[in-house]
């Protein structure tokens, strides 16, 4: 009630408009009348309230989570979804001194770093928490001296909940050690602020030496670099390639010593499986990150002799010729050629197929593609995407790799199927 009363008085003067948000958990029997009871409180002040209703027990139960996880996503799912639909600019939370004080003390428990350390921030993006300055015993004493009228959230007592532990049992413990421990531990938070800004700063100019791709679902970068950086670099570049692909929340220094552990392990094709659907590969000296959503689309285009074939998912242009063998000269833009009366048709350049096989020249015998990548060191996220030229009946070149012993060019060869290859423009709009 303090936010809302503070922020009602100064409206004018900050010449904004106000609207109330009230998420219901339906946790306890007064759930009902506390909601009736802010609506009451907007009508008094001519402020527009917006409530909503969720069982955030259930919520908790189907999705794995702590009944304050649950609570929180969905507070801030619901503050989201207004602020979209009002078209506000900004979200204010009533969190105070104290809040900062318990949520330091509960990252250090988990283990955090000095980004967990700072505690709640201030502001982020379109959030502000006005009132961190002020302790709850100042917030309280103001809504007595002005006589608002308020409700405490009796679940706050239920030591079931760490966060409540930490609150009512830790905290005054700690207070016997040093009295101060409150306004110490708001000082420990600015001060891992302002030290968490200047190592990001640094690492995002280390990330812009590792990144050597960045797609939607995918990030791949340089692990011989990687290496050469300090262990609390490798630690912050982890992370940010974790929240670059799936969000910020839910990683751990688990997930991080793991990726670490990946890092530094011999050879290559080394591959662990993380939450939120990530997996991260060592791919030779490649550190490739690829989420669940990393589906390549299939593609088949038939090849028109002569003729083009424009192949959009490599950005990539094609085109076919026949030449006469006796009139054929080994020029420099020529991309591949093959014997082409030695080939069936119709012919089909193509992404790869499960159990595809063909006779690489040069070797003996038939091979499977996949071990064909394999020893030809093809990461394994871009052999969806290598085209290959093949008839019904079988593959007759990895194209940019290898042609097949079935295709190749010899002293009987007649004609020949030239291939050229051309990159096709960007165009930026």
């Amino acid at each position: 009630m303090a936010l809302l009363d503070i922020l009602h008085k100064l409206k004018d003067k900050l010449q904004i408009t106000l609207a109330a948000a009230h998420l219901n958990h339906s946790l306890r029997a007064e759930a009902d009348e506390e909601e009736q009871f802010v609506i009451n409180q907007c009508a008094q002040r001519n402020i527009p309230t917006h409530t909503r209703t969720y069982k955030i027990d259930q919520i908790a139960k189907d999705q794995k989570l702590s009944l304050e996880e649950a609570g929180r996503i969905m507070r801030y799912k619901f503050f989201s979804q207004l602020k979209k639909e009002l078209n506000a600019n900004l979200i204010a939370t009533a969190h105070h001194h104290d809040d900062v004080a318990e949520t330091v003390l509960l990252h250090f428990l988990r283990g955090s770093g000095i980004k967990g350390l700072r505690g709640i921030l201030p502001q982020n993006n379109h959030l502000i928490r006005p009132l961190l300055p002020l302790t709850k015993t100042q917030i309280i004493e103001y809504l007595k001296e002005n006589k608002i009228p308020y409700n405490i959230d009796q679940t706050n007592y239920d030591t079931e909940h760490l966060r409540n532990r930490v609150r009512n049992e830790l905290i005054p413990y700690l207070k016997e050690y040093n009295p101060r421990i409150v306004e110490n531990l708001n000082q420990l938070s600015q001060i891992a602020k302002e030290e968490n800004e200047a190592i990001e700063k640094q690492t995002q100019n280390l990330w812009s030496k590792i990144l050597l791709k960045k797609e939607k679902n995918l990030i791949i970068l340089d692990n011989q670099k990687i290496e050469e950086f300090h262990p609390a670099y490798k630690r912050r570049l982890a992370i940010f390639a974790l929240t670059k692909l799936a969000g910020e929340n839910g990683w751990d220094m688990n997930d991080v010593d793991s990726i670490l552990g990946l890092s530094k392990k011999q050879g290559s094709s080394k591959t662990i499986n993380l939450k939120k659907g990530v997996k991260v590969n060592k791919s030779y000296d490649k550190l490739v990150f690829t989420n669940e959503n990393l589906i390549k689309d299939k593609f088949s285009y038939e090849v028109p002799i002569p003729g083009q074939v424009e192949l959009l998912e490599k950005g990539e242009t094609y085109t076919f010729d026949i030449i006469e063998a006796n009139k054929y000269k080994n020029h420099s833009n020529i991309y591949m050629y093959l014997d082409y009366d030695k080939i069936n048709r119709p012919l089909f350049i193509r992404s790869r197929d499960p159990g595809d096989t063909f006779r690489p020249h040069g070797l003996k015998g038939s091979k499977k593609l996949k071990d064909f990548f394999i020893d030809n060191k093809i990461p394994y996220y871009e052999r969806d995407s290598v085209p290959i030229l093949a008839s019904y009946e079988e593959i007759y070149a990895v194209l940019g790799y290898r042609v097949s012993e079935n295709a190749i060019v010899d002293a009987d060869t007649k004609r020949i199927l030239v291939i050229k290859r051309e990159v096709m423009e960007t165009i930026i709009k």
